[in-house]
């Protein structure tokens, strides 16, 4: 069992070098301006991963991926002209394009859902971009990004190991996005803002006459209303709709367009009951729909499993995510050979879809401070022990500790 008492990482000290991630909107802004005001000495660092390569449509959204990159940059330069700082703009389009972009269509394009920023996260945002940086001569003490989340180690000493858990604002919480960030990358981070509200972040940025006090967040990966433009490079050629009996109700879009718990978009009808895409047989080109009944598993298996410090070799109970939006769940974890994982629920879950990903969080940590008037959140005193990509839902096959 985990007997640590985790407590929170302090920020870097006066007079520090931080290399800032600057992605040209209100966060990672105020992020760079707070630590120059704590005396500082900041870095701004963009990672560019925009190539031209695939055409969005006129007037589309502002995505982490997309043709806005340049505006974002201009932005990002003008703060750090103000706050005096050097900038850096690091091109990693190819290798983006390669392991988030080409990840995310393969994964589709076999009946699987991927979630982007978490294959980013981990090989970019934590692992290329600081390092390119210092590969250009730009030395640093700390690095720091504009995440909401909060970074723990026993008695705060960071030699002993960094564990990952949620902000205090629950409602903008990053921690689910971060978890395959491993404890040596996480040991010189910073998440500055994970203790304020999102509120309080625009408040703040607003009080300090930042031009991104009132941008709007990124809603999504790509700079469109779906993934259309990503997989207009091959076809997705039609196959049959079946309910889950096998019998053929109707013709589906190409396997892309569907995934697990879907029910906008299918064009059928299954029954007296509202379709929901139930599975996505790549092989046979099927998409298989039914009632949200047929939905809900108690259990599911995973693979490529990362672990925090001290766990991954024996089982232990947790509050388990299985998508960024889900209600942690409890649940036995129970850690296999070669990667893999079972985790069996409490009770069952709703759209388990292959190719998303599971993270589990336990209690150890400290929890936020918060104001008389602040509920607290439902991972608050948790900490992320780790995660896995899921493979299937399936059902309980032994006793929940």
């Amino acid at each position: 069992m985990f007997d640590q008492t985790l407590k929170s990482l302090s920020l870097p000290p006066p007079g520090s070098a931080v290399a800032v991630a600057l992605s040209g909107g209100v966060d990672s802004s105020l992020v760079a301006v707070l630590l120059a005001e704590r005396g500082c000495r900041v870095v701004g660092v963009t990672m560019s991963v925009y190539d031209g390569s695939i055409s969005f449509p006129e007037g589309s959204g502002n995505g982490c991926y997309g043709p806005g990159e340049e505006e974002d940059e201009a932005a990002c330069r003008r703060l750090c002209d103000r706050l005096g700082a050097e900038y850096r703009v690091i091109d990693l389009s190819s290798v983006y394009a390669k392991e988030v972009l080409g990840y995310f269509k393969s994964e589709y394009r076999v009946g699987r859902t991927p979630n982007p920023c978490l294959r980013c996260n981990p090989i970019l945002k934590f692992g290329l971009l600081p390092a390119a940086l210092r590969e250009a001569g730009i030395e640093f003490d700390y690095y720091a990004t504009g995440h909401y989340a909060r970074l723990f180690a026993p008695d705060g000493d960071p030699d002993r190991g960094v564990y990952l858990g949620p902000a205090a604002d629950y409602s903008k919480d990053q921690s689910y996005f971060l978890h395959r960030v491993g404890s040596a990358a996480l040991r010189n981070v910073r998440f500055p803002l994970g203790g304020y509200t999102k509120r309080r972040v625009r408040e703040l940025a607003a009080e300090r006459g930042l031009e991104t006090a009132s941008k709007p967040d990124s809603q999504d990966f790509i700079a469109a209303e779906d993934y259309g433009p990503l997989f207009a490079d091959a076809p997705s050629p039609q196959g049959d709709i079946v309910d889950a009996d096998g019998r053929r109700i109707g013709t589906h879009r190409g396997i892309v367009r569907y995934t697990v718990g879907q029910r906008r978009g299918i064009g059928v009808s299954a029954g007296p009951e509202p379709a929901y895409v139930l599975a996505v047989d790549a092989v046979a080109n099927k998409v298989v729909v039914g009632p949200e009944s047929g939905l809900f598993r108690s259990a599911l298996e995973a693979s490529d499993a990362v672990w925090a410090p001290g766990f991954g070799a024996e089982p232990f109970r947790a509050l388990v995510k299985i998508r960024l939006a889900s209600k942690p769940a409890p649940a036995l974890v129970v850690p296999l050979a070669d990667g893999r994982v079972r985790v069996e629920f409490d009770a069952p879950q709703r759209a388990i879809a292959p190719g998303q990903s599971v993270a589990y969080y336990v209690r150890g940590a400290e929890s936020p401070v918060r104001s008389a008037d602040e509920a607290p959140g439902p991972l608050d005193g948790h900490f992320v022990a780790g995660g896995a990509v899921i493979d299937r839902g399936t059902e309980k096959t032994s006793t929940v500790l």
